[in-house]
Order: structure tokens, then C-alpha cells, then sequence
């Protein structure tokens, strides 16, 4: 079996190669399937390569977009397929590995970068010294999707995290990455990664429609209150979402329903997440309320146009 080779570098094709993932992967109205294949860790740094795949399937699954195939399952196919010894999926076995998790899609990844460093001095005192300094973490993950129908790859992701933190200062506790500054500074970082990775994912999977559901301003007077919360849709405080209300009906020739226009009214920031709904401020616009649609935005506040 040959396998495919990807350049990461190919990000001129991303915009393409995105519709083609969502679109051959599953219905507009039907979450995407997804099966993560272990990491591997290329940086040779001694990576928890499992805690981070852990951690992305966390984070997709937490966006209500995507439904993540159980571990135990994936972990049967890949032990069969010898899956985890490589981290690398041919057309044929990508296949063959779709149809028998009913998967839609594949993502495969590794871990490319994975360090920290600490740089710091003595500032000089009286009676001696103080030792200052800090601790820098920088994580690379290399990601790409493949669709489980085609064995095409869809989607190539390279995404960086950085975390710093002062010598002194409260570490992250991320447990899986070690203890101390360093497994903090590190965990926090991957996490950084994998959110850049799957904001990429989430984005993509909003615009096109796959794994939607209608949702809404459920309160607007003092406050701002949307039915999209932790559990229920990913949310999480910093968020976007626009508030749009239904225009016209664009029909074809035979009457069918083509679409129906979208008019920005507000666009609002999560301040808080519960686990059903957001409290939310109100960045642009001022008018919101009741019943009033909202969808996820991933462009820049100023950008978002505003009707009338």
C-alpha cells in the first residue's frame, strides 16, 4: 500500500479543501462523525502523545459540532491495523477503518514541536540577590483530516501554542504533562494548540451548516442570555456569536426554497458559560431580543456587517 504524503506548507488550498471536507462528510443537517487517531510525537521531547489526543477529543466533542467515536472502539481497529505504531492512514486502510467505525472522517496528527525554556537573571539587593526569571512553553501540533469515504486528505492544519509563566508565579495543573512550572507552562500551551486546531474545525463546520441547530436570544433586557451553553454547544467565555433575524425568501424557478436571508441585527461576546445557556454582552449593534436567532462568528468584530 502506498501512503499519501502531505505538505503542510499547502495552506493556499485550505479554503477548498475545507468545503470538500465538509460536504462529502455528512449532511448539513447531521453532526460529523470523527474518529482521532493517536498523536505521535515527532518532537522527540518526550510528549504525552495520549493526553493530547485525549485533549483534542475533548475539545471536539465540547463543540456540539462533531460526534467523536468511542476510544475503545478506535483503539481495536487501530491495534488491528497496527494504526498506533505509525500515525500514518493510506487511502485503503482509511477506507476500510471509515466504514468499520462508521466513521466520516479521520484526524491524524503529531507532535512537532514540544519544549520550554527559561531565561531569567539575578537582580541585585543590599545583602545579595534575587534569582528572577521565567519559563517559556511552545507546542507545534500537525494536523490533517481525511475524508473515510474517499481516503482524501480534506484538511492540513499546522497550529502553534505559547504559554509563559514567572518563576514563582501559579502553574496550569494539567496533571498528564508533569508536575511543576514546566508541566503547567507545557499543558498549557498544548492546550492552546489544540483550541487553535479545533477553532479552525468549528469555524469551517458553522459556516457550512454541518451539525447545526437553531439558536436564540432567550432573554434581553438587562441581560443578555443565549440557549447555547458548555454542554450543549461548546461555549466558552470570549465567543463570538451574531444576533440575525430572517429576511427574504430566495426561491428557484420551480418554487423550491433556496435560502433565506440572514440580517445581522447585534453581535454579542460570551461573558459566561453555564452549562445550557451564556450570558453575553453586546459588542456592535443594539438590537436584540427575544427569540431573535444568533449563530457562532470567527471573523474580526468590525468586520461583521449590520443590517438595517
Amino acid at each position: 500500500m502506498k501512503t499519501r504524503s502531505v505538505r503542510f506548507g499547502s495552506f493556499g488550498m485550505l479554503s477548498a479543501l475545507c468545503a470538500a471536507f465538509l460536504f462529502l462528510a455528512a449532511p448539513a443537517d447531521a453532526k460529523m462523525r470523527i474518529a482521532i487517531l493517536q498523536f505521535q510525537d515527532n518532537a522527540g521531547s518526550g510528549a504525552p502523545a495520549a493526553a493530547i489526543t485525549d485533549m483534542m477529543t475533548t475539545e471536539l466533542f465540547n463543540t456540539g459540532l462533531f460526534t467523536v467515536v468511542e476510544r475503545s472502539r478506535l483503539d481495536a481497529i487501530g491495534r488491528e491495523h497496527s494504526l498506533g505504531a505509525s500515525g500514518l492512514v493510506d487511502t485503503n486502510t482509511a477506507v476500510q477503518v471509515g466504514r468499520l467505525l462508521g466513521a466520516d472522517s479521520l484526524m491524524t496528527g503529531s507532535i512537532t514541536e514540544y519544549k520550554s525554556e527559561t531565561s531569567g537573571g539575578v537582580v541585585p539587593l543590599p545583602f545579595g540577590g534575587v534569582a528572577v526569571g521565567s519559563h517559556t512553553a511552545h507546542v507545534t501540533l500537525d494536523v490533517r483530516v481525511i475524508n473515510a469515504q474517499t481516503g482524501e486528505v480534506t484538511m492540513v492544519l499546522r497550529e502553534r501554542g505559547a504559554a509563559n509563566q514567572s518563576m514563582g508565579g501559579v502553574a496550569y495543573n494539567w496533571a498528564a504533562f508533569g508536575t511543576g512550572k514546566t508541566g503547567g507552562i507545557l499543558g498549557a500551551a498544548t492546550y492552546k494548540a489544540v483550541q487553535n486546531v479545533v477553532q479552525k474545525l468549528r469555524g469551517i463546520a458553522a459556516a457550512s451548516g454541518a451539525g447545526s441547530a437553531t439558536n436564540n436570544v432567550i432573554e434581553a433586557g438587562a441581560r443578555i442570555l443565549i440557549d447555547v451553553g458548555e454542554t450543549n454547544g461548546g461555549a466558552k467565555p470570549g465567543q463570538f456569536y451574531a444576533v440575525y433575524r430572517e429576511g427574504d425568501v430566495v426561491k428557484g424557478l420551480k418554487g423550491e426554497i433556496l435560502d433565506v436571508e440572514k440580517v445581522y441585527t447585534a453581535l454579542l461576546v460570551i461573558r459566561e458559560a453555564k452549562p445550557k445557556y451564556s450570558v453575553c454582552e453586546i459588542v456592535r449593534g443594539d438590537r436584540v431580543r427575544r427569540g431573535d436567532k444568533v449563530e457562532p462568528y470567527f471573523g474580526k468584530p468590525d468586520k461583521l456587517q449590520l443590517g438595517k
